[in-house]
């Protein structure tokens, strides 16, 4: 008897389609709170792991 045999018998197959359907609406919810955050929240978050703490120097004027 093979695995097979034993998982399809059993009645198994459907948690395998419940599992996809769950995960596809959870990807589809990321995907849209992603879409609808603000782009500067994103940035801010991307510059978090080069911050120490010291507060940002305001820019230098060029002498042209």
């Amino acid at each position: 008897m093979k695995l097979s045999d034993v998982v399809g018998g059993s009645g198994l197959a459907m948690f395998a389609e419940v599992a996809l359907i769950i995960f596809f609406v959870v990807f589809v919810a990321i995907a849209i709170a992603l879409l609808l955050t603000r782009r500067a929240d994103h940035d801010r978050a991307a510059r978090l792991p080069f911050d120490d703490g010291t507060p940002p120097s305001p820019p230098r004027e060029r002498a042209d």
